[in-house]
């Protein structure tokens, strides 16, 4: 069934003549009808999910952001900035094992699938005086979170703490033309899930994402 959210928040802002800002914001979010991924039926090599509602979910925490001009450490910086934005939040979520899929799920009372407690991104940027050059060096991470949750006493499965860094250059030599080059995964991190079990933490799913390298040319007439 679809979800219905309900949602509260409040925001506070402040921002500066220098194009600086800085945004603080908490919020509260009540899910019914929380769509859940589970563990389905599988043999050895392969793993299976299922989808079920939850009875009721809710998501609450803090969320900052900020734009920062770096021009203050000298004539060098000029045209740099460091931006981002970073939430530390939290969840729950009851499960009726009466629901269809339900019944042989191990932990009905939990944190709800695919929720970080923390989310980061930063981003170096630096912006040419004459508009024809960008840079930008992005950092992206989030912390351990369920990616399925367990059945028949097995634990629920982590995604672990995936930390991302790309990086992209734009040069616009004309009015109409575009080149970007992009670096993506620079720090070769693969994607990695374990699960509890007698023998202590395994890894159930592991890929590797790889190390992308692009040049994007765009013309526009």
């Amino acid at each position: 069934r679809p979800s219905d959210i309900t949602n509260f928040d409040v925001r506070a802002e402040w921002f500066w003549a220098s194009g600086d800002n800085f945004t603080v914001s908490g919020f509260y979010k009540e899910i019914e009808n929380p769509i859940e991924t589970i563990q389905g039926g599988a043999s050895e090599d392969n793993i299976l999910f299922t989808f079920v509602n939850g009875d009721v979910g809710d998501i609450y925490g803090v969320e900052i952001e900020w734009l920062k001009t770096l021009d203050v450490l000298g004539s060098w910086a000029d045209g740099f900035y460091l931006a981002g934005n970073a939430t530390f939040s939290d969840s729950n979520i009851d499960l009726d094992r009466a629901v269809a899929g339900a019944a042989s799920i191990s932990n009905d009372s939990r944190r709800i699938t695919q929720h970080s407690e923390w989310v980061a991104n930063v981003q170096l940027g630096w912006d040419s005086q004459d508009a024809k050059h960008a840079g930008t060096l992005v950092y992206n991470a989030f912390g351990e979170r369920i990616f399925f949750a367990g059945i028949d006493g097995n634990d629920d499965a982590y995604e672990q703490p995936f930390h991302s860094l790309d990086f992209v250059y734009s040069w616009y030599p004309t009015e109409t033309m575009t080149m970007k080059v992009k670096f993506q995964n620079i720090l070769d991190q693969s994607l990695e899930i374990d699960q509890k079990g007698s023998a202590g933490n395994v890894t159930v799913i592991e890929q590797d994402v790889g190390t992308t390298f692009a040049v994007e040319l765009k013309w526009a007439l």
